[in-house]
């Protein structure tokens, strides 16, 4: 009997100390940050930190685009992978027992826009958390936090390339017009093109030109664009092998491709052709044919509404009837429209 309360009371001694142990663990790390004052575009960070830790470990930093409110609350949004700025690791970081500093070295990349460029309701935001060890995403204890940042323009000329309003649609035999801004500090080659991603990153181009010989820059940025033509026979974006996906890709590089440095894509959707035969054909007499400014309809057709739908079927106008049969397409861009009347009628006619 007295053996059994011994081996009781060392059982319960033992779980006790293990319960100790780990929840000595669990608190045995810490990390404070100092602040970052406002940094440049281009330029290297250095972000400095206090921590302790029972095990070896490191500091993970990264700046992101975060989502912040009238009241100055931030918050994050990590399904959203073009967040993501940059990121980096300190080196390894020994057992520290007691309060030791640190730092680390992070760059604002030249595709970084200020932040008085961000659209209203984002920010950005430095993101930090102890981890295991370098290249270890993994969070030690509960040390992960989050403050504010600012980025501003650089004094000096650096290599930036930023999207401007990049086509989130493109359709199969169109035209596409790609548009960056852009600096540089020497002669540079600016590749601009439709690629083919997939988690893992590039795949192949679908289309690709490249811009080459371009002069060095001051440090206002520079408007560039360029039409692709994507090709009649590409592949919609949902009969792509699983998990593939299209991008608007333009990158930076050194003359003639020597050496690439940095790049700066977007997401679009590629669809097929409309064909007119996706709509129910009628013989409706339009005119003129192509046409200009007016367009008129056959006088003997009687229609309350219609629409007109750009070739991806793309709806651009719906409207009642006025007295005449006349429709003004006038705003119209260049190209094949159908015109559609009461929901059922429907004709081809090209805008010049």
């Amino acid at each position: 009997m007295k053996l059994k309360l011994l081996l009781k009371k060392n059982i319960k001694a033992s779980l006790l100390v293990l319960l100790s142990l780990i929840f000595n663990a669990i608190e045995a790390q810490t990390l404070t940050v100092n602040p970052v004052p406002p940094s440049a575009i281009g330029s290297s960070v250095t972000i400095s930190f206090n921590y302790t830790s029972n095990v070896s470990c490191s500091v993970y930093a990264e700046l992101r685009i975060a989502n912040i409110d009238s009241n100055g609350t931030i918050t994050q949004d990590f399904s959203n992978s073009s967040n993501f700025i940059s990121g980096a690791f300190s080196n390894a970081l020994s057992i520290a027992g007691t309060t030791t500093t640190g730092s680390l070295s992070i760059s604002v990349p030249g595709t970084a826009v200020p932040s008085s460029s961000l659209p209203v309701g984002k920010t950005y935001s430095w993101v930090y958390k102890l981890t295991p060890g370098v290249n270890n995403y993994n969070e030690l204890g509960t040390t992960y936090q989050f403050t504010g940042g600012t980025i501003i323009n650089s004094t000096n000329t650096i290599d930036s390339l930023v999207l401007v309003n990049p086509p989130t649609e493109i359709v199969a035999g169109s035209t596409v017009t790609v548009t960056v801004n852009y600096t540089c500090p020497d002669t540079r080659l600016i590749k601009f093109g439709i690629a083919i991603y997939n988690a893992n990153g590039f795949v192949s181009d679908l289309v690709g030109e490249g811009v080459d010989n371009l002069p060095a820059t001051t440090t206002s940025p520079v408007t560039l664009s360029l039409d692709l033509i994507i090709p009649s026979n590409a592949t919609p974006s949902a009969n792509l092998p699983a998990g593939q996906f299209y991008k608007v890709d333009t990158a930076l590089f050194t003359p003639n491709y020597a050496s690439y440095i940095l790049g700066n894509s977007s997401n679009t959707n590629l669809t097929a052709p409309l064909s007119t035969s996706a709509f129910n054909k009628s013989n409706v007499k339009l005119y003129p044919n192509p046409v200009s400014t007016i367009l008129e309809i056959d006088n003997s057709i009687e229609f309350s509404t219609y629409e007109v739908f750009d070739i991806s079927g793309k709806l651009i106008i719906k409207s009642t009837k006025t007295n005449l049969n006349q429709i003004n397409v006038s705003e119209l861009d260049k190209g094949i429209y159908i015109l559609k009347l009461d929901g059922d009628k429907s004709n081809k006619f090209i805008k010049e």
